[in-house]
């Protein structure tokens, strides 16, 4: 009985020593390899992130952490700090847990600037309300056909009502409401929707209620066209759906809705 005692207790003594004995090797390795230089220290998102995504906003939430990497497997230019990324926007998606790459967001060197602005195009920032800016339902990369409205436009009249009138030959043509398609498609290059707190759960949600910001990438002739539009009509925006195009369409009055419903009976 004593000895097959003394053999348990030796068991475990000999397995004691085992499992302190890889410990001690596993924290070694890790110690030697750090020592070494085998591991770097590099900057990983813990959340996927779309693309155009305000990098600011994720610091101030905590989204981002610092990883070791074995250093044969660190990718060129790799952020190995935070502080990197402040006023920064990505360019390409970024996955959770890898490594990211200095080319992945922008500024300095990266085409575009701050907003992503496309080659040809210039950015244009208008402030509409939720209705006129479908209540802020877009993200930079989408795209929006922009309608404008116009009072009092002088339309040329046709013939027969010309020498029908009992207008003076020289009066001015009589004005008219007109809706148009003033650029068919547009890209968004950023989105900034309200936010308000919850005064009872302390939460914050979006506010749809108030005025959107959107940032458009036009053309001059089109950035032209939307200006003058803002200071002299009314402007919707409508969201296309994904790869969707925007359609031309003639200029639009209330004498063409009317002769439309005509024609329908």
């Amino acid at each position: 009985m004593r000895s097959r005692g003394l053999v348990v207790v030796l068991a475990l003594i000999l397995a004691t020593l085992a499992v302190a004995g890889l410990f001690l090797y596993t924290r070694s390795v890790k110690e030697d390899a750090t020592k070494g230089g085998a591991l770097t220290e590099v900057v990983v998102s813990k959340v996927d992130i779309p693309a155009n995504s305000d990098l600011n906003q994720l610091i101030n939430e905590g989204q981002f952490e610092l990883k070791n990497v074995p250093t044969d497997d660190l990718v060129q230019g790799a952020i190995q700090q935070v502080s990197e990324l402040r006023n920064r926007r990505n360019s390409v998606p970024i996955l959770s847990g890898e490594q990211i790459p200095l080319s992945r967001v922008e500024g300095g060197k990266i085409a575009g600037g701050v907003l992503g602005i496309p080659d040809g195009l210039e950015a244009i920032v208008v402030a509409l309300d939720a209705p006129r800016a479908v209540a802020g339902a877009m993200a930079g990369g989408d795209f929006v056909t922009i309608y404008a409205t116009f009072t009092d436009v002088p339309l040329k009249q046709k013939k027969s009502q010309t020498t029908t009138s009992s207008a003076p030959p020289n009066a001015a043509p009589q004005g008219q409401d007109v809706t148009v398609v003033l650029v068919p498609q547009v890209q968004v290059l950023r989105v900034a929707v309200p936010q308000q707190e919850n005064g009872v759960s302390g939460t914050v949600t979006s506010d749809t209620t108030g005025n959107i910001t959107v940032a458009l990438g036009l053309t001059p002739p089109d950035a032209q066209k939307f200006v003058f539009a803002l200071e002299q009509g009314k402007v919707w925006l409508s969201l296309l759906p994904p790869n969707g195009e925007g359609v031309e369409l003639k200029p639009l009055t209330v004498e063409g809705i009317i002769g439309g419903a005509k024609k329908v009976k």
